[in-house]
């Protein structure tokens, strides 16, 4: 340790020991940044003492000189180039160190933010791929899975104009959505031959709709920018899911076709009947392809006593298709013997519960005689619907017996009065009137309402249809549909 001391009695004599100060400090291994620290509060000390009394002492200690004579040799200099210039030179070499760091972290946040855009870009992509596959996954219309497909490639930006070409019967590629559309253009039909996603130039996307090596269609798409290579795998992979939606859409409705085929032809043609009309209607549910357990049937025994009847079997598929078969012919066998409505519904009854089967069943049967008795049987059925030839509509609700099925000892009602000439007898299953979000009464009341609204003179086939349109619309109903109309001549 060196100690070191000046005594100063002016400001001259101040600066000279601010200066051996900076000689000595120059010799120390220190940074400049510390050095100028110490000298400038130094400097400040020294007025203060030289303004207050014009006087004072400046004493240091010096420890680890590093031996050179930088000190000595800068004897001479003055003060800004012994401490300024090693202080900018610092703060140069520290603003290009900055620098760097700016330039690296402007980097690292470009990439960053080029990360959380791509990662955005995928986000999006994932969530119209989900979007397509929730829209479609309920749909069970061809039309449908095809508009849902057209709107969101339109509405996320993906084509300002997006088309959906299907094979017809004949192969000739068509647009269901525009049945007014002109044939598909050439690149259309090879896109759908080839199977491949094609651009046919860059601002027109051809994507097939493929599942495995079935082809189903094309998607066509346009718009003003060229699709790049994300917007190709995007709507190449939208395609594809799109391609599932319509092949069980397309798969529903075969079986749903075939479903109600096959029910059509378990349902009995009514003969003609001499003085009188009839018409059937069977329309199965729009949701699911399974049989229903909806039946009807109409037909007179050897004494021209003419024997009508509608039924429900609860449940839909084989089992209920099944039964229902059986319990049609059972009743028309036991009525056939003679038996009327009460006791038809009572033997069909015993043979259900001999069945031992967990399935129930409604059903309403009537008959009207040569001389226009009517006589009629209700067991856990919706009543029956008269109309007098004055345009008044009455339920038959007299009193009605137990569903078929249930084990009881009670016997089922069994009512009658006359029917007059050209008095309307409407039997239905429940389809007809149940609807989840109106009140059962409401919709009976409905009912009866059209029946009694039918135009003078219409016939029983428009009678029919009107009632249908009426009470059924255009929504889908989750039920099987069928009626009975009879008109007593």
């Amino acid at each position: 340790m060196t100690p070191q001391s000046v005594r100063f009695t002016s400001a001259a004599q101040a600066d000279d020991a601010l200066r051996s100060l900076v000689r000595d400090s120059l010799a120390l291994p220190i940074e400049p940044l510390l050095r100028a620290r110490l000298l400038a509060e130094t400097a400040a000390a020294l007025r203060e003492l030289v303004g207050d009394s014009g006087s004072g002492t400046l004493r240091w200690h010096v420890e680890g000189r590093t031996g050179t004579d930088k000190g000595r040799r800068s004897a001479g200099a003055p003060v800004a180039d012994l401490v300024l210039t090693p202080l900018l030179e610092h703060i140069a070499r520290q603003d290009e160190a900055m620098a760097g760091y700016e330039r690296e972290l402007q980097q690292t946040n470009s990439g960053l933010l080029a990360l959380h855009a791509e990662l955005e870009r995928q986000r999006a992509d994932l969530a119209l791929l989900d979007e397509l596959s929730s829209a479609t996954a309920t749909s069970l219309q061809v039309d449908d899975v095809l508009g849902t497909t057209v709107h969101l490639l339109t509405r996320h930006g993906l084509a300002e104009t997006a088309a959906a070409w299907l094979p017809d019967e004949r192969g000739v590629l068509r647009q269901p959505l525009r049945p007014d559309a002109g044939p598909a253009p050439a690149a259309v039909r090879e896109a759908f031959r080839g199977g491949d996603l094609t651009l046919a130039d860059p601002t027109h996307l051809l994507a097939p709709l493929r599942v495995g090596p079935r082809r189903l269609g094309v998607l066509e798409l346009a718009r003003s920018t060229p699709f790049d290579g994300t917007a190709r795998n995007l709507v190449q992979h939208l395609a594809g899911r799109a391609a599932v939606a319509l092949r069980n859409a397309r798969e529903y409705e075969r079986e749903h076709e075939l479903a109600s085929t096959l029910q059509q032809a378990m349902l009995p043609q009514p003969a003609p009947v001499a003085g009188a009309a009839l018409c059937t209607r069977y329309l199965p549910a729009t949701s699911g392809v399974n049989i229903g357990g909806d039946w009807y049937d109409a037909f007179t025994r050897p004494d021209g006593t003419l024997v009508l009847a509608v039924g429900d079997v609860t449940g839909h598929g084989l089992d209920a298709a099944v039964l229902m078969g059986q319990l049609q012919n059972a009743l028309r066998a036991y009525a056939l013997e003679g038996h009327g409505p009460s006791r038809a519904l009572h033997r069909a009854n015993e043979f259900l519960l001999a069945r031992n089967t967990p399935l129930l069943a409604s059903a309403a049967v009537a008959e009207v005689s040569p001389g226009g008795r009517l006589r009629w049987s209700i067991a856990g059925h919706p009543p029956p619907l008269a109309r007098t030839p004055d345009g008044g509509a009455t339920f038959l609700d007299h009193g009605r017996g137990a569903m078929l099925g249930v084990p009881t000892h009670r016997p089922i009602p069994e009512h009658e009065l006359d029917l007059p000439a050209g008095a309307v007898l409407l039997l239905y299953t429940d389809g007809l009137v149940e609807r989840r979000d109106s009140a059962l009464d409401d919709r009976l009341d409905r009912l009866a309402a059209e029946l009694a609204g039918l135009p003078a003179g219409c016939s029983l086939d428009d009678a029919a249809d009107r009632l249908l349109a009426r009470m059924l619309g255009t929504d889908r109903h989750q039920d099987d549909v069928c009626l009975l109309l009879y008109r007593r001549g």
